[in-house]
C-alpha cells in the first residue's frame, strides 16, 4: 500500500511517533507552563514589555548627538522634553497593566483578594514616582526660589491613593468582623 509516494512500512510508525507526540504536548500546554501564575502571566508580561521597550527607546533617543543642548531661549533640552514623553508613557503602562495584575491576580486568587488594593496601590505610588522623576527636570527650573513646592505637590498627590487604599482596607476589616457579628447577633435573636 503507497501513498503519497511514501511506503506504508515507514511511514506508519512516524505517524504513530508524531501523534503520541502531539497528545503529550496537548496535554502539557493545557497546564500551562507557569503553574499557577499562569492568570496574571498576561498581565504581568505585557507590563514589563511595555516598560523594557520604552526602557530601550529612550536609552536610543539620548544616545542621539546633540540631544543634550539646550533648546534656544530656555532652560529645557530636547532630551528633557523627550524623556517626559517616554515617561508619561511609561507612567500609563505601569498603572493600566498594573491595575490589570491587580485584578486578574484577585480574579485568580480567591484568598488573596484582600491584598489586591496594595498590589493596585503599589503600582499607582510606582507611576507617581515615575511620573514625579521624569518632570523633576523639566520642572525644577520653575521652582527656584521654593523648591520644596515641587515634591511637595507630588507628595500631595500620593496621598490619595494612600488615602484610598487605607479607606478600602479599613472598610474591609470592619465589613468582615461587623458582618461576622452581625449574623452572630442575628442567630442569637432566633
Amino acid at each position: 500500500m503507497r501513498s503519497l509516494g511514501f511506503d506504508s512500512r515507514i511511514s506508519s510508525p512516524l505517524r504513530l511517533d508524531f501523534q503520541v507526540s502531539k497528545e503529550m504536548t496537548d496535554s502539557t500546554s493545557n497546564k500551562g507552563t507557569w503553574g499557577a501564575f499562569t492568570p496574571v502571566m498576561p498581565a504581568f508580561v505585557r507590563l514589563v514589555a511595555g516598560v523594557i521597550v520604552l526602557v530601550i527607546l529612550e536609552a536610543v533617543i539620548l544616545g542621539f548627538p546633540g540631544i543634550g543642548y539646550n533648546i534656544t531661549g530656555t532652560q529645557l533640552s530636547v532630551a528633557n522634553i523627550a524623556v517626559f514623553m517616554i515617561g508619561l508613557i511609561v507612567c500609563f503602562i505601569v498603572l493600566k497593566f498594573g491595575t490589570q495584575l491587580a485584578n486578574a491576580a484577585s480574579d485568580a486568587y480567591k484568598s488573596y483578594r484582600a491584598w489586591t488594593p496594595l498590589l493596585a496601590y503599589f503600582f499607582q505610588i510606582v507611576a507617581i514616582g515615575i511620573l514625579y522623576a521624569v518632570t523633576n527636570p523639566i520642572a525644577q527650573p520653575y521652582f527656584t526660589s521654593q523648591p520644596w513646592a515641587f515634591p511637595l505637590i507630588f507628595l500631595l498627590i500620593a496621598l490619595i491613593p494612600t488615602l484610598k487604599v487605607v479607606v478600602n482596607i479599613v472598610h474591609g476589616l470592619e465589613g468582615g468582623s461587623s458582618s461576622s457579628s452581625t449574623k452572630h447577633a442575628q442567630s442569637q435573636n432566633y
